[in-house]
């Protein structure tokens, strides 16, 4: 392995021996490689000042090449120095702009009888010349022949081994090393050999494995900022270089100087390979060092400039081919992760509890990171998909990562180095990857890979040896050595991790979205529901002030602030005996219930009514108001009792499909929600009494509106004759609050049409018909009604001044799951009207154009249909 610099050691005073230089020194990064102080012998230095018009500092040897005495090169116009052909050149740079360490080529030229190829960079404003003797031409047609030749070989390799096998066999033929290797760095810094071009001069390395600390942090730096980097002879006396004026040079930046002198560490570690000339061309993926092409040989070769810059463009050109399979492989790998991760959240957001749509599909669950086992970890509940450990051993990794609280996302490929009991579920979990999905409670996605045995081979034992009062030296063996590697798993690469903080980010995304719904509607519904009832209904906080009343509550002429028992109204007796019973209940912590009098201001004594109040509670168990109702109990006349009592059958008829239907969900919500404070009241026994309490009056209404419903369904189940006219004020008056809040104007035509169906199902089908017309327009927009009976047929029409709909949404919208409302919408909706529209031998089409509006058509045979049955979904 060329390893660059990789040993240790100053070259400020080159004198120094190499074992001088280790007692210096602690490790490898300490060594200031950059200011080595000096040169390699086969080729020259002059540093040019400011103007480019003296030597300001030379390498020792110049006096060697050039035959003048170094006395007389330094302080010397640069007129005296350099041939004319090569000063022109330098005269033009001039004008040309350069970055600081950028090298330039500036040709081949003679000089004292030989040929020399010079390159040229800036240090600080002063300007590098380099003279490297060329001991042999190069036509640059045939450079140009090989370039071409090897573009036109890289469309037809197909992946990333036959590519470097391409590029090593021409690093061989261009240069005629003994060995040429091209290694990988994998993310801990081991390079792993790929492939190898052997003359049989040198051993074979090929796929064994160079420890990253072969190539410390520093000469990483220099493998990236300089890509080619050459040792002709490693067999040499460095050359120093000498300021003019006695000026010390031991400090000057050499980063980018191809002559740049070697560390002495290094050139035994070179002699231990033994090797005596080397070359490496660094293979720079996205700005890192992916690999190196590095070329021994075991005797001194050089290699001229040109074909060095001709190696360094086509590993470049490997580069960027490196480059279009990785974004290809990439790409493919994206659009799996994406892919997978559709199908698990469009199902979960079809679903009203999307934990429990994820938990159906947890086997799916872990095709997200490409793991062997996956874990939800939600509110206790662990659910376990795939090969994983023990629902106590994922409990435990739980454990451990509440240990992490800053920690979001948490991935390794070696469990038992971080945690000391994981070595027991290495079998399962050598490699786990894990997101948290709450701060507030404890929730986790968890993905798991088994740990995979594998024999490394290394080129000599990995480790830098240490003698007492040695200080560091390099590796003398490079046999091949195996370690037994244990407890590791395939690593998680960058896009899996990606994709686990996308899932979590989406995962997170949907449980707001859902509970901010939730809120959302059950608040409406609970508004609806209590305008709805004939009841008074009021809120309030332990003080006794309103927070909130009904319709009824105002109807009635009550105040709907201030304390909810000090009205006008109540008699003072009755002020009197509330204020007592309050004060009592808040005490108690117990319902409220007292009998009293609202007096109506005509003389009359009032009508009594039952007041009764049960406190509800917040986060964390703490009360957070009283919910109360005012319910009549005034006696009337047995006449005047029956009739009302006919008119209230006759309402609730009418009513209780609709309310029993909507009440179910928010009754769910509910339902949710005191099972999640009863978690979090958990050892409040008063509390739980209350929710325990809470529920069962649940159970009790779930069982009132499912039994309603029951009643609802088994009396309108066969198929009767209606009138469009009733059927449209059921409709009307279900949306009157959304028809009023959003200002919407209705129109209403042939309401004395008559139709043949099952009268709830008909009248579901117009519902969701006009739920959607409502939803499709703005505020103040139009929305009609109209049904007419002709040939047999009832049509019913359902309009709207909505954005109509493009003839591509028009054939999908009596599709399954297919909506326009995002999470607002399931899809279904006019899927099941359709469906109850065909059970009764009817039609149901879509009219619309963009920018026109809607025209939901129904039409319905004036017959009985033999294929009429009761509708496969009990709502839509």
């Amino acid at each position: 392995m060329n390893k660059d610099e990789a040993g240790t050691g100053s070259h400020s005073s080159m004198s120094k021996s190499a074992d001088e230089i280790r007692t210096t020194i602690e490790n490898c990064e300490d060594e200031p490689i950059r200011i080595p102080g000096s040169i390699q012998r086969h080729g020259f230095l002059l540093l040019l000042d400011e103007r480019n018009e003296s030597v300001v500092a030379a390498s020792e040897n110049t006096e060697e090449f050039l035959e003048v005495p170094l006395r007389l090169i330094l302080g010397t116009p640069v007129e005296t120095v350099l041939e004319r052909e090569v000063l022109a050149v330098v005269r033009a740079l001039v004008h040309n702009s350069e970055a600081a360490g950028q090298i330039t080529y500036l040709g081949s030229f003679p000089l004292r009888q030989d040929l020399y190829s010079v390159v040229t960079h800036l240090v600080d404003g002063r300007r590098v010349l380099e003279f490297e003797r060329v001991d042999r031409l190069v036509s640059p047609e045939l450079m140009n022949a090989v370039i071409t030749n090897f573009v036109g070989k890289l469309s037809k390799l197909g992946d990333e081994m036959a590519l470097c096998r391409a590029i090593t066999t021409q690093v061989k033929d261009l240069t005629g090393f003994n060995r040429i290797l091209l290694y990988r760095f994998d993310e801990s810094g081991n390079g792993t050999v790929l492939t190898e071009e052997n003359d049989g001069v040198l051993p074979s390395y090929l796929d064994l494995r160079f420890p990253a600390s072969d190539i410390p942090k520093q000469a990483r730096e220099l493998y990236v900022a300089n890509t080619v980097r050459i040792i002709p002879n490693a067999v040499y006396t460095p050359s120093p270089l000498k300021g003019a004026a006695s000026r010390q040079m031991k400090d000057f930046d050499l980063s980018s100087s191809i002559l740049r002198s070697v560390s002495p560490i290094h050139l035994e570690y070179m002699k231990n390979m033994g090797t005596v000339a080397s070359m490496s061309i660094s293979i720079v993926f996205e700005g890192r060092l992916w690999g190196l092409i590095s070329c021994h040989h075991a005797e001194p070769r050089s290699v001229p400039y040109v074909v060095r810059s001709a190696c360094d463009l086509l590993t470049k050109m490997v580069s960027t081919q490196l480059l279009a399979f990785r974004s290809a492989t990439e790409l493919e790998r994206a659009l799996h992760f994406h892919s997978v991760q559709r199908n698990l959240l469009t199902q979960m957001a079809a679903e009203h509890n999307y934990v429990a749509a994820l938990v159906s599909r947890i086997d799916e669950l872990q095709q997200v990171t490409n793991a062997n086992g996956a874990a939800l970890i939600m509110d206790g509940r662990c659910i376990l998909g795939g090969s994983t450990p023990t629902k106590t051993d994922v409990i435990q990794l739980t454990a451990w990562m509440d240990a992490q609280p800053h920690s979001n996302l948490y991935q390794t490929s070696y469990m038992q180095d971080v945690c000391d009991w994981a070595g027991r579920i290495r079998n399962e979990a050598s490699g786990f990857l894990a997101v948290r999905l709450s701060d507030v409670r404890q929730s986790y996605l968890m993905w798991f890979r088994p740990e995979v045995v594998s024999t490394v081979t290394w080129a000599g034992e990995p480790v830098k040896l240490g003698d007492q009062g040695l200080g560091l030296h390099p590796r003398n063996s490079f046999g091949a050595w195996q370690e037994r590697v244990h407890g590791h798993s395939v690593p998680w690469t960058d896009m899996e991790v990606q994709s686990a903080q996308e899932f979590r980010t989406a995962v997170m995304t949907i449980s707001l979205k859902r509970a901010e719904e939730a809120v959302g509607l059950s608040e409406a519904r609970f508004e609806q529901l209590t305008h709805s009832l004939p009841n008074l209904i009021w809120a309030a906080g332990d003080d006794g002030q309103l927070t909130y009343v009904n319709k009824r509550w105002r109807q009635r002429g009550l105040r709907g602030s201030g304390i909810w028992y000090e009205q006008d109204q109540l008699t003072a007796q009755d002020q009197d005996s509330c204020r007592i019973a309050w004060v009592n209940a808040i005490a108690t912590e117990t319902p409220f219930e007292v009998e009293l009098r609202i007096n109506d201001g005509d003389g009359d004594a009032g009508q009594w009514n039952l007041v009764r109040a049960l406190p509800f509670q917040g986060a964390g168990g703490v009360r957070a108001g009283w919910v109360g109702t005012f319910t009549d109990l005034t006696e009337r006349r047995e006449r005047e009792l029956a009739l009302k009592m006919t008119e209230k059958l006759a309402l609730t008829g009418r009513m209780t499909s609709f309310i029993a239907h909507e009440i179910n969900n928010p009754l769910e919500a509910i339902t949710n929600i005191h099972y999640l404070l009863s978690q979090e009241v958990r050892g409040n026994d008063p509390a739980i009494a209350y929710i325990a309490m809470a529920d069962h009056e649940l159970e009790r209404i779930s069982g009132i509106t499912k039994q309603t419903l029951r009643w609802s369904k088994e009396s309108s189940q066969s198929a009767e004759e209606g009138i469009a006219g009733a059927l449209f004020d059921d409709v009307l008056r279900l949306f009157a609050g959304k028809i009023r809040n959003r200002d919407v104007t209705v129109t209403v035509i042939g309401r004395e049409a008559h139709f043949f169906g099952v009268l709830g199902q008909i009248r579901q089908v117009v519902v969701n018909l006009f739920s959607n017309a409502l939803d499709a327009v703005q505020v103040g927009g139009h929305v009609s009604l109209s049904a007419c009976s002709r040939e047999g047929n009832t049509e019913f029409v359902v309009g709207d001044s909505g954005p109509g709909m493009n003839e591509e949404i028009k054939k999908l919208i009596f599709q399954p799951f297919f909506s326009t409302k995002g999470d607002l919408g399931n899809g279904l909706g006019l899927y099941i009207s359709q469906e109850i529209v065909e059970r009764h031998g009817g039609t149901l089409v879509a009219e619309s154009k963009t920018g026109e509006g809607a025209q939901l058509k129904m039409t319905l045979p004036f017959k009985p249909s033999d294929n009429l049955l009761p509708p496969l979904r009990s709502g839509i």
